[in-house]
């Protein structure tokens, strides 16, 4: 099945956490944590960008306290020329061509750059953006949130997602379906589906993407590296303090886990943070 659909993969810059908070055994090293962003070219809509990456106005965000712990306790790095939007531009595509953003969740590695594509619509879950927008300051700066990253006039672009009546088991023809994680095609033609990816974060999405001869599944931070569905690798405790409900996140990986057994021939498994994946994927260039 041709779908005319290509993808490109981004580094946005990156964070450093210890090893071992994503995989017992690695100790205390620091370890890089690209975030992950992909550009999606489709044959009617144009250009999409499933999240944004981090920006210079995280910095800008974390300069005072209480906010400035968030800067401390997950250290990030932003060169020049690394932000989304200036990477675009090396290859000739303006932020006003975006049309669509699909944004997994409102924590400040996915949404930073969104204040660069004023023109697109943001798709997103209603209950990242109440949690953003509604929770007390201190409540969601625990939790990952800075509201001031998501500009005032972006209110009015947002476009919310919160039925997801497809299974991704059926999508994706599998063996033992149904899944259990519901999805929603994104416009209609069977080339993007929205796919409900609860427990990280509230209201988290993923996007699974039809190509040429296989799929490429865009799993945000249901979990960090491909060795959790791969080997069965669970992260340490202490990462699972920003979830947003622990249970879901297990029942979402562990469902994860089951369609990685069992597709892992015809799905590209995609984490947002893990560089083994990405790094490949961000050297291959273009994918369809």
């Amino acid at each position: 099945m041709s779908t005319g659909v290509r993808v490109r993969l981004f580094e946005a810059g990156h964070c450093v956490h210890p090893g071992f908070m994503v995989k017992p055994g690695l100790g205390l090293a620091p370890r890089k944590f690209p975030a992950g962003v992909a550009l999606i070219e489709h044959p009617q809509e144009g250009v999409l960008l499933f999240d944004t990456g981090y920006h210079q106005r995280f910095s800008q965000c974390t300069q005072h306290y209480p906010e400035r712990f968030y800067a401390l306790a997950t250290p990030c790095s932003l060169q020049h020329g690394e932000s989304l939007k200036e990477q675009l531009a090396a290859q000739n595509i303006a932020a006003d061509q975006v049309r669509h953003v699909v944004l997994s969740h409102f924590h400040a590695d996915h949404i930073a750059g969104v204040c660069d594509f004023e023109k697109a619509t943001l798709h997103c879950h209603p209950a990242g953006h109440r949690y953003l927008t509604q929770t007390g300051r201190l409540r969601r700066l625990r939790k990952g949130y800075l509201k001031d990253l998501l500009p005032a006039q972006a209110e009015s672009r947002l476009s919310f997602t919160e039925s997801f009546p497809l299974d991704l088991g059926d999508i994706l023809d599998m063996p033992t379906r149904p899944l259990g994680l519901g999805a929603r095609d994104l416009f209609g033609d069977q080339t993007l589906y929205l796919v409900a990816l609860p427990g990280h974060a509230a209201g988290q999405i993923g996007l699974l993407v039809r190509l040429q001869d296989k799929f490429l599944f865009l799993l945000a931070d249901a979990c960090w590296l491909v060795d959790n569905l791969r080997d069965g690798v669970d992260q340490h405790w202490l990462a699972n303090i920003i979830c947003d409900d622990r249970k879901a996140y297990c029942d979402t990986l562990q469902k994860l886990r089951r369609c990685y057994r069992d597709m892992a021939d015809k799905v590209i498994f995609a984490p947002s943070h893990c560089q083994d994946t990405l790094g490949p994927l961000i050297q291959q260039g273009w994918i369809s």
